[in-house]
């Protein structure tokens, strides 16, 4: 019981608002989310299920954004490390995924809302709605390419997991340490 007033007393020093206690209780459950989404997804692309590869990949896409509008939450409103963390990456293509698969009828073929833009590759130019590029494990859309290897997902797993570290560290340096422990 001592332990968890003393991380609570830590959480309500450095984010009064309550933003970074729910961080540490939301971020490992979306992790946890995104990492078993991403094997689901890697399984069905592996198989050749590739439509059902694609619901496995925004769902994975949808969990890595929560942690990302989470980790941005309490960046902000903790600063210091944790802010210089989070600030050290840059996430928009990964949300610009996850967007695409939103709303699709803005993006679909014919349509001057956020239509896919043409590329060009080996000379030929063509537009790409999305799909799955097994050369370099990438998720294409439009113009643009975000990597969806297990490569990627084990190094955003690392980021994440780096963040999670700096908010301890920075809860347990905030908390008093209870009455009748020695120091």
């Amino acid at each position: 019981m001592r332990e968890l007033l003393r991380r609570f007393s830590g959480f309500q020093t450095v984010d009064p608002s309550g933003a970074a206690g729910d961080v540490s209780r939301w971020v490992p459950r979306y992790r946890s989310a995104a990492e078993q989404r991403h094997a689901a997804f890697m399984a069905r692309w592996s198989a050749g299920e590739h439509d059902s590869a694609l619901v496995e990949l925004h769902f994975f896409l949808t969990a890595a954004c929560r942690i990302v509008a989470f980790m941005k939450m309490a960046a902000d409103r903790m600063g210091g490390e944790v802010k210089s963390h989070v600030d050290s990456r840059d996430f928009s293509l990964l949300k610009d995924a996850r967007n695409h698969f939103e709303h699709v009828e803005d993006r679909l073929y014919g349509s001057g809302r956020n239509r896919p833009q043409p590329i060009t590759e080996g000379g030929a130019t063509r537009t790409v709605h999305f799909g799955l590029r097994a050369a370099d494990q990438h998720f294409t859309f439009g113009d643009k390419a975000l990597d969806v290897s297990p490569t990627f997902l084990a190094e955003f797993l690392s980021f994440v997991d780096g963040f999670l570290e700096l908010v301890d560290a920075a809860v347990e340096a905030a908390a008093p340490i209870p009455a009748g422990r020695p120091s």
